[in-house]
């Protein structure tokens, strides 16, 4: 009889030892990943202002020439309007030279895509006044155009 005491005891005892290690082992699955889960909404996060921020850029750079679509313009207005897109190109190339440097120093600009649409607006603003009355007539419904498509 004792030895079937001691046996059951053992038998006990070891299957013990596995539900122990079982319970801790699924207690410890969930941490993993929720530790993996956090990282993959954060890389997702990132990958989606990465692509807005594209997105803004590319909008701003062909914008002009979609505005412009249908304009005649003289050999004055084209300086004009040349001078124009060269000023703005030149901030959109530094803006985006200033969030790929923050970007590598592990501090990325959340706002800069705002920074680029009032970049895009203002240019929007300075070729419209560079035009004549008529010609603000043609640029306004490209504005529309362009508008709607968003």
């Amino acid at each position: 009889m004792n030895a079937r005491v001691t046996t059951l005891m053992s038998v006990a005892a070891v299957a013990a030892l596995f539900a122990a290690a079982s319970t801790a082992g699924a207690q410890a699955k969930p941490v993993q990943s929720t530790a993996r889960h956090s990282r993959s909404t954060a890389a997702r996060a990132a990958a989606r202002e990465n692509k807005e921020e594209t997105a803004a850029l590319h909008r701003a750079r062909t914008e002009p020439r979609a505005l412009l679509k249908g304009v005649k313009l003289t050999k004055a207005e084209r300086t004009s309007v040349a001078d124009i897109e060269k000023r703005y190109s030149t901030q959109l190339r530094d803006l985006a030279k200033q969030e790929d440097a923050a970007e590598k120093a592990g501090t990325p600009d959340a706002a800069v895509v705002s920074r680029i649409d009032a970049i895009r607006t203002q240019e929007r603003a300075d070729l419209r006044a560079a035009l004549s009355a008529s010609q603000q007539t043609r640029f306004d419904k490209n504005a529309s155009a362009l508008d709607a498509k968003k």
